[in-house]
């Protein structure tokens, strides 16, 4: 019987080492985002039915999520956005033929900062120059 368990161990420690390769392997990462995102226009923004969001011309909405990520340790300005993994739409004044895509890019929001390990926060603005520029959705 004490030779099945060695065997089984031995089987197992080599099984371990074959499967990847120490320069290879990459490292699992869990982040935890609180992101604000504010509207500074005179008009309601609101989300897909996904999400439900309604923000309200001067009121901030306080978005939290957690990812994990396969790879190199993401910094503040590579982490990947929940809204872009969902393809999540944001409208302007219930207008949902044009969308505010700038919210996809974390590349677009301010005060992207990590604030504690795997730790981030970010803030997005929804303006009045972001509304004139929004794009048409491809719903």
């Amino acid at each position: 019987m004490n030779k099945v368990k060695l065997y089984f161990a031995c089987f197992t420690v080599a099984l371990s080492f074959s499967s990847c390769d120490c320069n290879d392997c990459k490292s699992l990462h869990v982040t935890t985002a609180t992101i604000f995102l504010i509207n500074e226009t005179d008009v309601v923004v609101e989300s897909d039915e996904a999400l439900g969001y309604v923000i309200h011309p001067g009121d901030t909405l306080t978005h939290t999520e957690s990812n994990r990520i396969d790879g190199d340790r993401p910094t503040a300005d590579q982490y990947f956005l929940s809204f872009s993994q969902n393809n999540n739409r944001f409208f302007y004044n219930s207008n949902s033929s044009k969308c505010e895509m700038g919210v996809l890019n974390v590349k677009n929001y301010e005060n992207r900062k990590e604030i504690s390990e795997l730790e981030f926060e970010f803030t997005f603005r929804f303006t009045e120059e972001k509304r004139q520029n929004s794009e048409p959705c491809n719903l």
